[in-house]
């Protein structure tokens, strides 16, 4: 099993993300870039650069995503697992997973945000892993983090930008970051960076001749509360918080009965 070393784990604390020096084995790798293109061709109903959510679980959702169970083989990926246990403890709830992608040439950024102002954690309590499953570059537009943003444990103040040239709407006030802060993570196919939920980061355009692709995926402590009827922001596009399903991946549900592990998963 995977495992960080004590310097990853000092660097998260330190800076809010870490770029473990793990990197999914080779069939892994193209199992994942497999499934990437299926998924992507088998959406033309949606938006290029749409973020597709919880294509781990076939049918979840509202956005009529055309999925394959294969999906869960990456989500609930035992090495993944266990470098996300070193960081928030042997309990844990995989409730969700989303893939990113940028189309060649296209412009549109991800403004600087913390991904907590939309989710619904009690307490908000999270970490992200974002997969690459192409090389991202500053080219095609890598991921951005804002260094040791995570450490006042606030949201911050954001407003809604709903222009043409922003993927999501969310966007932090100007006031409430530094731009020098800023690193940008270029990783290859298989690398991964993990990240705090109160870590800020965005993303560049893609103005390159390829796309940039990144299957992210959203783990809890089982300790937390995931409150399926007070989401924050329910109109945010693809997001549907509400039908997130809920997978206990480690450990036990140690939330007290409140979690509801049925919400999300299709019947039929």
């Amino acid at each position: 099993m995977a495992k960080l070393n004590p310097q990853e784990i000092e660097a998260f604390a330190r800076d809010g993300f870490v770029k473990p020096s793990y990197r999914l084995p080779p069939a892994d790798r193209e199992l994942l870039h497999a499934l990437t293109d299926r998924l992507i061709a088998a959406n033309g109903h949606m938006e290029p650069d749409e973020p597709k959510a919880s294509p781990h679980v076939p049918g979840s959702g509202t956005q009529g995503l055309n999925s394959e169970p294969d999906w869960l083989r990456i989500a609930t990926h035992p090495d993944i697992v266990e470098m996300v246990a070193d960081l928030v403890g042997p309990d844990i709830v995989l409730w969700g997973s989303t893939l990113f992608h940028k189309p060649p040439g296209m412009g549109r950024i991800v403004p600087w945000h913390r991904d907590g102002r939309y989710w619904p954690i009690k307490p908000l309590t999270t970490t992200s892993v974002w997969i690459a499953v192409e090389e991202t570059t500053l080219e095609n537009g890598c991921l951005r983090i804002l260094q040791g943003s995570h450490n006042a444990r606030e949201i911050g103040r954001h407003y809604r930008d709903h222009g043409d040239g922003v993927t999501i709407p969310e966007t932090l006030e100007p006031s409430e970051y530094d731009e020098a802060d800023a690193v940008d993570v270029t990783l290859q196919a298989g690398e991964m960076v993990i990240f705090d939920v109160y870590s800020a980061h965005g993303s560049l355009g893609n103005f390159s001749d390829t796309r940039r692709v990144g299957y992210a995926l959203r783990f809890m402590p089982a300790t937390s509360h995931y409150d399926h009827h007070d989401v924050p922001i329910a109109d945010s596009r693809g997001s549907a918080h509400h039908t997130r399903p809920l997978l206990l991946v480690h450990g036990e549900d140690r939330s007290g009965g409140r979690n509801d592990f049925t919400i999300g998963h299709p019947t039929a």
